[in-house]
């Protein structure tokens, strides 16, 4: 009896992973991507009839796969996780969401620092989309673009990238050392203090998605604003009530770094505040809920403040994207700088929750 004749099993790793291939000489990313056919047994155990084509594929910590088109239908089943669906139709989809896309029609995924997804890729005909690593049946994006549109993407992708070293930065920072240090799980004193602290900037970001939303004048990122506003609405009360916070923390460092997210919606453009809110701040929120969590989830019910940003920030992060795509390659180079002022006042906020946290 041979191992096809009874049930076996073929781990994940069993199956050779890919991380790239190459399209014309141009070299482009994959993440994780692993087709069923490289593995033998799998091979023989898959019909060639009405062939159907499957593989495990994986992005995470910030990797991209990039815009592109198959000449065959493909479906993407979410297994894991989360990650942010591009090209043709921009949304966050998630653990057992389907993405079904027609032939021909653009596509891409892209995580954010600390997110990740795992997922099966299906077609339905012919060979895998990179069965035959050699001759990929796919079409980059950038194969169709003019110079001036691979330029102005390859300077978001740069201010992306920059962000994203900043949030894994942002990660080593005090309050997280904080968190991995065990202190807050076995001191109430020290969760008292850290949560009236944290009560300070989470009111000044309530007025700051505010103000951002009474200053609006362009109507797609009004509604797009809209929504966020309407999922951000009452988190510092969710807080106060949920963890008993009296009062906030007064520290005058704590007060002027988290202010200044608040006076950034009076003088800055709609780019700059998209970089702001959601690429600094929200994805601060994120890598946040997520380290806090584990922490509080005993102390809380379903649906607290911490439960609320561990989920929903990573997806508020990527929100006015499409905005951002659309601006010069030289606008895009100039917001280099706001990102960088903004993750240092990030920065201090943290350290300065911390700092509070810990006083005697």
């Amino acid at each position: 009896m041979t191992e096809q004749d009874v049930p076996f099993v073929v781990r994940r790793t069993d199956v050779r992973a890919i991380n790239s291939v190459a399209i014309d000489g141009v070299r482009h990313e994959l993440g994780e991507q692993r087709d069923f056919r490289r593995d033998e047994r799998l091979s023989g155990f898959l019909p060639e009839d009405g062939r159907t084509s499957l593989a495990w594929v994986r992005l995470q910590d910030g990797q991209i796969l990039g815009d592109h088109a198959h000449p065959t239908k493909s479906m993407i089943i979410i297994c894991t996780g989360s990650v942010r669906l591009t090209g043709d139709t921009e949304q966050l989809v998630e653990a057992g969401d389907i993405v079904c896309v027609p032939a021909g029609r653009l596509h891409g995924f892209r995580t954010l620092t600390g997110q990740s997804f795992d997922g099966l890729s299906v077609q339905f005909e012919g060979n895998g989309l990179y069965e035959n690593e050699a001759e990929a049946r796919v079409t980059f994006q950038n194969s169709f673009d003019s110079p001036a549109m691979t330029s102005t993407r390859a300077a978001l992708t740069e201010l992306r990238a920059y962000s994203a070293d900043r949030c894994r930065k942002h990660q080593q920072g005090q309050l997280f050392r904080l968190f991995a240090s065990g202190k807050l799980q076995n001191d109430g004193n020290l969760r008292s203090r850290f949560f009236s602290a944290l009560y300070t900037f989470s009111r000044c970001f309530q007025r700051m998605v505010l103000t951002r939303q009474a200053l609006v004048i362009d109507d797609a990122l009004r509604l797009e604003y809209a929504g966020h506003l309407a999922e951000e609405l009452g988190h510092d009360e969710l807080l106060s009530t949920g963890f008993g916070v009296r009062a906030p923390a007064y520290d005058p460092i704590l007060e002027a770094a988290s202010n200044w997210f608040v006076a950034q919606m009076y003088g800055r453009d709609e780019a700059e505040k998209i970089v702001i809110v959601h690429m600094v701040v929200e994805a601060s929120g994120h890598v946040f809920g997520t380290a806090a969590q584990p922490i509080f989830e005993t102390r809380a019910a379903e649906g607290s403040y911490f439960d609320v940003h561990a989920e929903a920030d990573d997806g508020h992060a990527c929100l006015g994207q499409e905005y951002l795509a659309n601006l010069s390659e030289a606008r895009l180079r100039e917001l280099r700088a706001i990102c960088e002022k903004a993750w240092d006042q990030m920065d201090l906020v943290h350290d300065r929750i911390a700092a509070y946290t810990l006083a005697e």
